[in-house]
């Protein structure tokens, strides 16, 4: 066993700033996003129509406050309009940090080089919603209202008037948003009690709504976009039983009426596809591919029945785009070296892409790499960070994604940019289960959690293990948040040589204890991905609190108190377990309790959650274990 290396020192990075929520004016001139950094959270507007996009700012203090002193939070939505202006949707929120019914639009108009608030609209009873402008000259603003699980109301806004005037109210809960002319008729996706989806028609001026987009009771069906100029129409329908996210087909309406086709270039692949807008003429749709970590643009040309594939660099692209009438398409998007940011692909071909300028651009943040790993019943793609000697760092973190369905994409991840600078690499693959690698990749999970997937991490950590104790370096560190957290612990109970160290951020323990306090919408998705609804046997080792004996590893479990996806309660089993199997806290597992949400945990969003996180991973890298190759 080699003598442990000084530890490194963990560098100070900036704190991460990313764009989200982006939107675009009817006519294309403007767009709109919430730039986030820390708990500062900025509106920035674009002028696209420039040969290089004009920013302008609006931060959340000073100006940005509003005439009641509350300023921008993460919760808010934003859209510009044709004149410049930009609308904010803020929902308001209670002591308690839940949603408290209600809302406020809020009008920022330009001031000097920035922005400023300088008008309100309240909105009596809203959970969430989002504003939509209609193209043209009509001017038409309307807000989507969710009012509740049940109910949602779209309201019109009326520059002249102090409140918003009550168009219709409709039964579920309403999402998406594509005109279909100049501002009367408005398509959304409306998603019932029972969770099914459907397209509707809104006719705002008789105040009346009808189904118009529905193939079947068992499946999703949206409206994804409409082009006003020549009446095509895209749509998107899942495949009966299909379990993946993007596994369902893209249909075409022709501008002259007739039946939904399904074209084969568009749907004749396994490689996920979503309709993102056409082009200004209509002619041409733009569609997003996933090919396996990695996003790319495609143009499909229905007139010749082909997809093109459009030159960029690798990385994660976000809808809403905007196709501009001069060819370019502007979007969000990001890299593992690249946070979130406003992108521009050019009209012309073979042209670079343009990039928001990163407002911390010489941070020099960690770029990744792909590799192909083999596993027990195939090639397994991971991403990793540490170049190609990443094997054999020093420190070295397996990360596992929540899920089950989901997988890790070429996307900015903090938490490993904060692990990389502290010198550990990190490997991050797409087991068995994972999204965008075909039905025959995903299915194995489904109704078996704990099965194929723990069988490919295992694998992989007991390859990657022999190879370092070759060279007397530790066993991995294996991390995991949500169901990537369940994972990791059940790796450290089944193989617990083979790790030194586990890090679990909102754990759950087994698929029926998640199943069984876990509210509605969560304990739905557990009953049909899973078995739950047969407890696991005794012996067969996917309940990690009867497993958890066998674990020798150093743990860090860290969850919640204001987690609504997986209930604290089910950390605070596991460590009542530890305690009660005579482990002692402090020395043989850390638990920590955030003041924090699911997605706050499991991304380690807090910087002082995200220092133990790290600090964590490299102590427990410090020593060699002494069998750690074996099984």
């Amino acid at each position: 066993m080699t003598a442990p290396a000084r530890e490194p020192v963990l560098r100070g990075l900036p704190p991460v700033a990313t764009r989200f929520g982006f939107a675009f004016s009817g006519r294309g001139g403007w767009g709109a996003c919430l730039r986030a950094t820390g708990d500062e959270v900025a509106l920035e507007r674009w002028e696209l129509a420039r040969p290089v996009p004009l920013r302008s700012t609006l931060t959340g203090g000073g100006a940005a406050r509003a005439a009641d002193g509350h300023g921008l939070d993460r919760r808010c939505g934003v859209l510009p309009l044709d004149d410049g202006r930009v609308l904010v949707l803020r929902p308001a929120t209670g002591a308690d940090g839940e949603p408290a019914g209600h809302g406020t639009v809020l009008a920022a108009e330009p001031a000097g080089r920035g922005l400023r608030f300088t008008r309100a609209w309240p909105v009596p009873a809203m959970l969430a919603g989002f504003l939509l402008a209609a193209p043209g000259p009509a001017g038409t603003v309307v807000l989507v209202a969710v009012e509740d699980e049940r109910h949602s109301r779209i309201w019109w806004l009326h520059w002249r008037l102090p409140a918003l005037e009550a168009v219709v109210r409709i039964p579920g809960v309403l999402g998406g948003g594509v005109w279909v002319d100049g501002g009367r008729t408005l398509a959304l996706d409306r998603t019932t009690a029972a969770h099914r989806t459907e397209g509707v028609l809104v006719d705002l001026r008789d105040r009346a709504w009808r189904r118009v987009w529905s193939v079947s009771d068992v499946t999703t069906d949206r409206i994804a976009a409409f082009s006003p100029r020549t009446g095509a129409l895209a749509v998107t329908t899942t495949s009966p039983g299909a379990q993946q996210p993007g596994t369902g087909q893209i249909g075409l309406r022709s501008p002259r009426g007739g039946p939904v086709r399904f074209p084969e270039a568009l749907n004749g692949s396994a490689r996920p596809r979503t309709p993102l807008t056409f082009d200004a003429a209509g002619e041409n749709l733009l569609v997003r591919e996933t090919w396996g970590a990695a996003e790319r643009l495609a143009v499909y040309a229905p007139d010749r029945d082909r997809l093109t594939p459009v030159p960029g660099p690798p990385g994660m692209l976000w809808p809403p785009a905007l196709w501009a009438d001069d060819g370019r398409i502007h979007l969000r998007y990001a890299a593992p070296h690249r946070p979130p940011t406003l992108a521009v692909v050019p009209g012309e071909p073979g042209a670079d892409w343009w990039l928001a300028p990163d407002p911390d651009a010489d941070t020099g943040w960690a770029d990744a790499d792909t590799v192909e790993l083999p596993g027990p019943a195939g090639p397994i793609e991971a991403i990793v960070y540490g170049g190609p000697g990443w094997r054999r760092a020093r420190h070295l973190v397996i990360a596992l994604h929540g899920g089950p369905l989901a997988s890790w994409r070429l996307d900015f991840e903090p938490l490993f940019q904060h692990l990389a600078a502290a010198g550990a690499a990190v490997a991050a693959p797409n087991q068995r289960g994972s999204t965008g690698y075909g039905e025959a990749h995903l299915r194995p999970v489904i109704g078996d959690w704990g099965g194929a997937d723990l069988d490919d991490i295992v694998h992989l950590a007991r390859e990657i293990g022999r190879d370092r104790a070759a060279a007397g370096l530790p066993g991995p560190v294996v991390l995991g948040g949500s169901y990537g957290a369940f994972l990791a612990l059940l790796a450290a109970c089944r193989a617990p040589r083979l790790w030194s160290g586990c890090v679990a951020l909102a754990p759950f323990t087994s698929a029926a204890g998640l199943h069984g306090g876990a509210s509605g919408a969560v304990r739905e998705r557990v009953a049909r991905l899973s078995r739950c609804d047969a407890p696991d046997a005794p012996g067969d080792g996917r309940d990690v609190l009867r497993a958890c004996a066998a674990v020798t590893a150093p743990l860090l479990i860290v969850h919640g108190v204001r987690d609504e996806v997986v209930p604290v309660a089910q950390s605070r089993a596991l460590r009542a377990r530890l305690l009660e199997l005579g482990r002692t806290e402090g020395v043989d597992f850390d638990y920590l309790e955030a003041d924090d949400d699911h997605n706050g945990v499991v991304q380690a969003w807090s910087p002082v959650l995200r220092e133990a996180v790290v600090r964590f991973c490299l102590a427990a890298g410090r020593t060699s274990l002494p069998d750690q190759g074996r099984r």
